[in-house]
């Protein structure tokens, strides 16, 4: 991540300020990626092992909806993650330049900073802390077209200076 001004620094990712103008977002969001990547990968092994059984004639053919299971829970799972990967990422939003780069695992995306409809901080899904204060929330970019990009995530008091920023460069909250 490139030097500049630290606006939030966590094991959930980093903001950085290059300046008044360039925000540099990193919320890398791999955790549960990974974990169901793993998972789905032994369910599908784990299927066309049972499927081999099966054409082999060593077990009942009934046994292939356990099978057909496995494959299309893991399938979902997979499908969900890719689409939960496109919130994830490294962001540059550059205010002069009028752009957002979004740099993914396996893609990179640009939209036009007019595409901002507005910043919030919605409570984590894992917001599970007995201080209201101190719940982990994210920092939401709305886009017009009807996306959320996910740049940060911390307490809402650690994500004051992040806001301050996008209200600076003009990001309605």
């Amino acid at each position: 991540m490139p030097e500049g001004d630290i606006l939030l620094s966590n094991a959930d990712g980093a903001i950085r300020a290059l300046g008044p103008t360039v925000l540099v977002c990193e919320c890398p969001g791999d955790g549960l990626d990974l974990a169901v990547r793993r998972i789905a990968a032994f369910a599908l092994t784990a299927s066309l092992i049972i499927v081999g059984i099966v054409a082999a004639r060593a077990a009942p053919f009934p046994i292939l909806f356990i099978a057909g299971t496995w494959t299309a829970g893991a399938t979902a799972a997979l499908l969900v993650v890719r689409r939960r990967r496109r919130l994830h990422g490294l962001f540059l939003l550059d205010f002069d330049r009028a752009e957002i780069v979004q740099e993914g695992r396996g893609f990179r995306r640009t939209f036009p900073i007019q595409a901002i409809a507005r910043v919030s901080t919605p409570p984590a899904w894992d917001a599970d802390v007995d201080e209201p204060g101190l719940a982990p929330r994210w920092l939401l970019l709305h886009l017009s077209t009807g996306e959320q990009l996910r740049l940060g995530r911390a307490p809402a008091y650690a994500l004051g200076p992040a806001l301050a920023f996008l209200k600076r460069a003009g990001v309605d909250a």
